[in-house]
Order: structure tokens, then C-alpha cells, then sequence
């Protein structure tokens, strides 16, 4: 009877035990999950905001500076012309573009009424970080001090992206002011014109920052993926976002009143399908002929934008100036990189070879580029009964690309080459071991169907100094080369 009793005591001892581990899952699980966060997670975060923000910060602040110049000629014109609309359009500082600079820089620049534009991925990354600061109490104090400055930095971001918002909207206001009340005394000066521009490109250059903030890096992917499978994230996602603020969710038991007056799809579907039945046998086809006629309508539109050199952006072209697709992209994006290889004839000097190249481009204009390239020289052998792997060289280039006519291209490029084998890199110090090559030609851009060779092209180039080498060099080029960034 007492080993009975032994026994049933052990085991009420052994599933309170069991009861107790299987209640705490719940909060260890959430623990462990957010401990498995990798640290550069929280640390990109805070880098990819400081980095929109000192960005968003230089390029309004430039933007305002030159946009101030311009219109104090403008003000220069009008106290000689008409001392009138000077004294309407500059009699308060607060409504110039002078004065928004003074504001901006004392960070004042933004009403209580103004909102940074709604953003999906910027959303995610502030509700995010909300969750994460909740568990505080389940992390360590190194996880934490990188939750509290990736946060600072958001929050200080969201601050700038509303100043930016107001900024964006007082130019667009001052400059239509500007051009009504101006424009019949000063003409279409170069001032207006630089406000135009100025005023555009910055816009352009708002919505790229925006484009590069919102591609996530690999960590985030990653703690995105593990932070989804935590019994709840999802859930807090949804309650706490910027959309949930705008559009509030009925909380469980709430009902939906908080959704009266809001049509649902299928309320929207029902009431087509009324109209639809009491139009008649006809009323079907005559709905989709019409829908089908406002999609082309549609189409036609965003095609006439597109050949326009439209943006989405959302702001009209400067008449007069061709928009440069570049100027508002950031430095990384107007760098391009491309890979190239060409084949040279053999005699009795030199053997048949290949070089195979990698070259840097700078692409200050969609019509433009220049840069600086390396490339290794191999040879083959004499023929194909005796081939042979060797080493024949290394070239250093340089080049210029002009877009002529659709896919064609002029080009030129400066390059010089050591053809001896390098023994040793003291050998390459010596200017006279190397031989120089000028070259100017045609380049084409092939259209071929396949993500990595779409930037394909072919260069034909003849190389003008060939012949003042001794031994001669080959004068006509062929090379073939793949672009990517």
C-alpha cells in the first residue's frame, strides 16, 4: 500500500511537471525566436534609415538653396519692372523659398496637418520594431540597445519624411505663385526655367530614395521569415499598423462598426450584377465593350507619358528641357559594370589569344557613359593540333560611349598593354614595355530574350595607333560585351 502511494505521488508530481513545460512554450519559443535574430537585422535597419535620413537632408537642403538663388534674381527683376508684384510676391519671408530654408534647417519645416505619404516596407519596419520593443523584457541588453537605436532612427526618419512632405507641397505651391504672377514681367527666364527643372529633379530624386529604402537586404528577409512563424507577430501586424490606424479594424467582439458605410467586393460585385440584369439581354456586352474601351483608353494614356519621357513621379515635365532619367538616381544606381571578351588573330608573334575584361561605367546620362577597365589576355596556342594555355598579358582601358540612334552607339577608348609575361610586377613599371591602342568605332546593343545576357553588345573599333607598333597590331576589333549592375 505505502509503494502504491509511492508511485501515485510521483507520478501528480511528473504531470504537474509536464503540465508547467507544456504552458511555457508560448513566451520561450517567442524568446528563443527573437534571440535567433541575427544582428546585423537590427544594425541594417538603423544603417538603411540614417542613410535616407542624412540623404533626404542634403538633397532638400541643396534643393532649397539653389531654388533661393533663382528666385532672388527673379526679385531682382521685379523691384525694377513691377515694384508692385515683388512687394506682393516677397513681402512675407515665411513664403519664400529663403525662408522655408531658414525653417527646414531648424527642422520647423512641417505642420501638424502634413504626413509622409503611406509606404508598405516603411510601415512593416516601424510596427516591427513595436513588436520587438514589447519583448524587451524577454531579451538581453545587447538586443535591446540595438532595438533602441534602430527605432531612434526610424522615428527620426518619419520626422524627416513629414518635413519632406511639407517641403514638397510648399514648392509645388510657391512655384505655381512664382510662374501666375511672374512670368508675364520676367518672361521665360532662365530663372523660372532652373526652378522648373530644380524643382522636378528633386521629385525624381524623392521617389528613387524611396524605391532603394524599400528593397530589403538578405538579414532582413531572413529575420522577416523567422519572425512570421511567432505565434502572434502576425496578428500585431495587422492591429498596429499605419493602415490599421487609418482604417480601423474592429477589435474581436467590437462588431464592425467601425467598418459602416464601407462597401465590400462582394457588395460592389452584386450591385454591377443588378445593373447588369436590369439593363436588358444586352446590358453584359455593352458593360464589357465599354470597360474594355476605358482600359484602352488607359493604355493609350500611360503609353503617351511614356514617350513623353513621363515619370511616376507624378509631376509635370518643364516645357523645354529633355528630362535626364539619371540626375535623380542615387550614385550606386549610375554605376554599371559589364564583362567583355574578344578574340585576336595569330602570326608568327602572336599566337592566337583571347582577352576577357571587366570594366566600371559611370552613367551621368541615359545617352552617356565613361569609365576604366582591366582585362587578362590568354593564349591558345599555334593551332588546334598544338594547344596550349598561356599567360600573354594584361591591358588597362579606358572609354566613352555616345548614344547615336536607337541601339547604336559611337565609341572610343584610350588603352595600353603589356604583352610580355609578367615575371615580375617591376617589370610593369617600365612605360616602354607597354603598348598603347586608340580606339573609336561603333557599338550595338543586341536584343536577346534572357535576364543575364540583355544588356548584350557588339563593338566593332578600329584601333588608329596599330600601326606605329612594332611588332604591328592587329587594327580591327571585334568585342562582345555583357552589361550588369
Amino acid at each position: 500500500m505505502q509503494l502504491h502511494l509511492t508511485i501515485l505521488l510521483i507520478l501528480i508530481l511528473l504531470s504537474k511537471n509536464t503540465g508547467a513545460q507544456s504552458l511555457a512554450p508560448a513566451n520561450d519559443s517567442t524568446q528563443l525566436s527573437i534571440d535567433k535574430l541575427s544582428p546585423k537585422y537590427l544594425e541594417q535597419l538603423a544603417e538603411k534609415s540614417s542613410k535616407y535620413y542624412d540623404a533626404l537632408t542634403s538633397k532638400t537642403e541643396k534643393t532649397l538653396e539653389r531654388l533661393s538663388k533663382w528666385e532672388a534674381k527673379i526679385k531682382t527683376v521685379l523691384d525694377k519692372v513691377s515694384p508692385e508684384t515683388a512687394q506682393r510676391l516677397f513681402a512675407n519671408p515665411d513664403l519664400t523659398f529663403a525662408g522655408l530654408l531658414q525653417k527646414f534647417r531648424e527642422g520647423k519645416a512641417a505642420a501638424d496637418n502634413y504626413k509622409a505619404t503611406y509606404n508598405e516596407y516603411r510601415d512593416k519596419v516601424t510596427t516591427t520594431l513595436k513588436y520587438l520593443d514589447e519583448k524587451k523584457t524577454a531579451l538581453d541588453s545587447t538586443v535591446l540597445k540595438r532595438i533602441k537605436s534602430a527605432k531612434e532612427k526610424d522615428s527620426k526618419l518619419n520626422e524627416q519624411l513629414k518635413n519632406t512632405e511639407a517641403v514638397s507641397q510648399f514648392i509645388r505651391e510657391r512655384k505655381k505663385q512664382l510662374m501666375e504672377q511672374a512670368l508675364k514681367y520676367v518672361g521665360n527666364s532662365k530663372a523660372l526655367q532652373k526652378i522648373n527643372k530644380d524643382s522636378y529633379y528633386y521629385f525624381e530624386t524623392l521617389r528613387n530614395y524611396k524605391t532603394l529604402f524599400s528593397e530589403p537586404r538578405r538579414a532582413e528577409e531572413l529575420a522577416l521569415k523567422l519572425l512570421h512563424k511567432i505565434n502572434g507577430f502576425d496578428d500585431f501586424l495587422r492591429r498596429n499598423s499605419m493602415l490599421a490606424s487609418l482604417f480601423r479594424t474592429p477589435d474581436a467582439g467590437a462588431g464592425t462598426a467601425s467598418l459602416a458605410g464601407l462597401q465590400t467586393r462582394s457588395q460592389v460585385n452584386n450591385l454591377i450584377q443588378q445593373q447588369i440584369a436590369a439593363g436588358g439581354s444586352n446590358a453584359r456586352e455593352q458593360f464589357q465593350q465599354n470597360l474594355q474601351a476605358a482600359q484602352g483608353q488607359l493604355s493609350e494614356l500611360k503609353n503617351k507619358i511614356i514617350k513623353a519621357g513621363g515619370s511616376s513621379s507624378g509631376e509635370d515635365i518643364p516645357e523645354g528641357f529633355k528630362r535626364n532619367e539619371q540626375r535623380g538616381k542615387p550614385l550606386k544606381k549610375k554605376i554599371e559594370f559589364s564583362i567583355n571578351a574578344q578574340s585576336n588573330r595569330g602570326n608568327s608573334l602572336f599566337p592566337v589569344s583571347s582577352d576577357f575584361g571587366l570594366s566600371a561605367g559611370f552613367r551621368p546620362h541615359q545617352n552617356f557613359v565613361s569609365g576604366f577597365g582591366i582585362a587578362g589576355r590568354i593564349g591558345w596556342g599555334k593551332d588546334l593540333r598544338h594547344i596550349s594555355l598561356s599567360y600573354s598579358g594584361i591591358s588597362l582601358r579606358s572609354f566613352a560611349e555616345l548614344k547615336l540612334k536607337g541601339s547604336f552607339h559611337a565609341t572610343a577608348g584610350f588603352e595600353i598593354n603589356y604583352r610580355p609575361e609578367i615575371r615580375s610586377l617591376d617589370l610593369l613599371k617600365d612605360y616602354s614595355s607597354w603598348q598603347r591602342s586608340g580606339l573609336v568605332g561603333i557599338a550595338k546593343t543586341v536584343s536577346i530574350k534572357s535576364k543575364f545576357f540583355k544588356k548584350t553588345s557588339v563593338r566593332l573599333m578600329w584601333d588608329f595607333l596599330s600601326f606605329e607598333q612594332v611588332p604591328r597590331t592587329q587594327p580591327v576589333i571585334f568585342r562582345i560585351s555583357y552589361g550588369f549592375k
